[in-house]
């Protein structure tokens, strides 16, 4: 999808500026209709934040857009306030950008100019995209994509729990699986449609982060600690590179599943196992975090109503309900034999990540099989029409966690259920 942006860089790389009056009008026209909106109004504080950068911008005096003068000029700090300590300036900026996603979210916005904050930066970002944006995809459906700037046809190396063979999924496997995805077009309004709007409006690519099989999940490191800047420590040879890129072959499936709506859809997307994700790279773009051995999801996760874990010295894993502590947690022995039926249960959450401003989709069962089953209900129209049932109008406008069931027979999940949910 093409996109016009009201502003460029100046050669040097400096300060942005708008490029004609009727672009600083449009753009001033918009910020009065953000202001006035039931969003901004609530807060004094974000709609003055909002005001000063974008006029500042407008002005042409961006580069002077700094933490300590938006304090200083907006928040009435003193010229030598410390602030390290005093975060008034990075706490707003962060409300702003989530305020601004939720009033893109509701009706009759998402086609309007759009304002942003980058995180980061304090300079507002102005967007617009066309009246009948041109639908002509950079790749075909039977092309390749695009993995963290190298073009290569789907190949995962992958691997099943209590079977750790590698196995390899062919190229030619991968795009007959999409081409049976992608005969699958909902309605603009369908519940599936709606789920996925704010991830396919977003300007920027999406970015798909898969947990490896060998990958330690969150269970396994100390309580709040975080990667590296890099992510995990980066693999010390090639054989521990190519390591690294194993996956559960259910994780796999699901990852199809996802790339194949993306790409159905028009919409570019990167893909990078999660030990190679940085916290740099889910500030800069939308992500759909794949599996419970995915640090970037439990780490997502953790902070709303539902949670998943690993019981310590066990093989029991757990998804926890902390609004209802007395109810029966859904659990999963993970030394239950391959070909014994089962149950196995998934978390769904589509939310704002409050931490990077971006839109996050977590897609995570306690095994494999639950992602699978995940993967499934997150493309299926039908699957997603079971939310219709369950929530109240309007339930795609709000940040929302589901919690699946499906059975597993000889290995196989089934369909998924819906059994517990949450908006906010």
């Amino acid at each position: 999808m093409e996109i016009q942006t009201f502003i460029k860089p100046v050669p040097d790389g400096g300060a942005w500026s708008p490029e004609s009056a009727e672009d600083r009008e449009a753009i001033r026209e918009q910020l009065g209709r953000l202001l006035g909106s039931t969003v901004f109004k609530r807060s004094k504080g974000c709609s003055n934040l909002l005001a000063y950068v974008v006029n500042r911008t407008l002005d042409g005096d961006a580069e002077h857009l700094k933490e300590r003068s938006i304090g200083i000029e907006v928040f009435g700090r003193a010229p030598d306030y410390d602030t390290a300590s005093d975060h008034v300036v990075r706490s707003a900026a962060g409300d702003v950008r989530k305020r601004l996603a939720q009033y893109y979210l509701q009706p009759g916005h998402s086609s309007e100019l759009r304002i942003e904050i980058p995180p980061g930066s304090y300079i507002p970002r102005f967007i617009v995209y066309p009246a009948a944006p041109p639908q002509e995809p950079e790749e075909t459906a039977a092309g390749p994509v695009s993995i963290r700037g190298r073009r290569r046809i789907f190949g995962f190396t992958v691997g099943r729990q209590r079977r750790m063979a590698a196995l390899t999924i062919g190229g030619a496997a991968i795009l007959t699986i999409l081409v049976l995805i992608l005969t699958m077009t909902p309605a603009s309004g369908s519940a599936l449609y709606r789920f996925w709007q704010p991830i396919l409006q977003s300007p920027n690519p999406v970015l798909l982060c898969i947990g490896a099989w060998n990958q330690p999940n969150s269970a396994s490191r100390p309580a709040g600690s975080q990667p590296s800047a890099s992510g995990d420590a980066p693999p010390e040879s090639a054989g521990a590179f190519r390591g690294s890129e194993k996956v559960y072959l259910d994780d796999a499936m699901s990852l199809l599943k996802l790339a194949g709506w993306l790409q159905q859809n028009d919409k570019p997307f990167s893909i990078l196992p999660g030990g190679r994700v940085a916290f740099a790279d889910l500030q800069a773009a939308p992500a759909i975090l794949i599996g419970f051995n995915n640090y970037w999801t439990t780490s997502f996760a953790s902070r709303f109503r539902f949670t998943m874990e690993r019981e310590r010295g066990s093989d029991i894993v757990v998804l926890r309900d902390r609004k209802n502590p007395s109810r029966n947690n859904w659990s999963v022995n993970l030394a239950t034999p391959y070909n014994q039926p089962t149950t196995d249960y998934a978390l769904v959450v589509r939310a704002l990540n409050p931490q990077t401003g971006q839109m996050v989709i977590a897609a995570a069962g306690l095994t494999h099989f639950g992602t699978l089953a995940a993967g499934e209900f997150l493309t299926d129209p039908a699957q997603m029409k079971k939310l219709d049932a369950v929530l109240p109008k309007g339930w795609h406008h709000r940040n929302l966690a589901v919690v699946l069931s499906t059975d597993v027979i000889k290995g196989s999940p089934g369909s998924p259920r819906v059994i517990a949910t949450d908006l906010w």
